[in-house]
């Protein structure tokens, strides 16, 4: 069976980068420009996984995860946040508090392919 993961990503680059990495280890991704386009995506069709960006336009990374756990329909969903400020930006370290989210340093497509891999098979970090 193949894993729906859900992308939020503002950049287009970066975006289709993470597309290409994830339909080639074999799952079906469907990506969104900002939080509020995957909030969108996400209600309209549940994924098993979203892999998010913290600085997007409409709703940041850390909104989207904390509307997605208000959702009793998309609470359980577990969430990559795939950022470049783990050090930098409090919000991550307010999103690593999050009951199923894990932190992924951008830069790193083969870490976020382990990452991917190890959340979809339920292995806690």
């Amino acid at each position: 069976m193949t894993h729906r993961i859900l992308v939020a990503e503002d950049q287009a680059d970066i975006r289709e980068l993470l597309r290409l990495a994830l339909t080639a280890a074999g799952y079906e991704v469907e990506t969104a420009p900002d939080g509020g386009a995957a909030w969108e995506l996400a209600v309209a069709r549940p994924p098993e996984l979203l892999v998010t960006d913290l600085r997007m336009p409409t709703m940041d990374g850390l909104e989207l995860i904390l509307a997605l756990r208000a959702e009793p329909s998309l609470s359980q969903t577990p969430v990559i946040l795939f950022t470049a400020y783990v050090s930098t930006d409090p919000r991550v370290a307010e999103a690593g508090q999050i009951g199923g989210v894990e932190v992924v340093t951008k830069g790193s497509l083969a870490e976020l392919r382990r990452v991917v891999a190890r959340v979809l098979r339920g292995e806690a970090a």
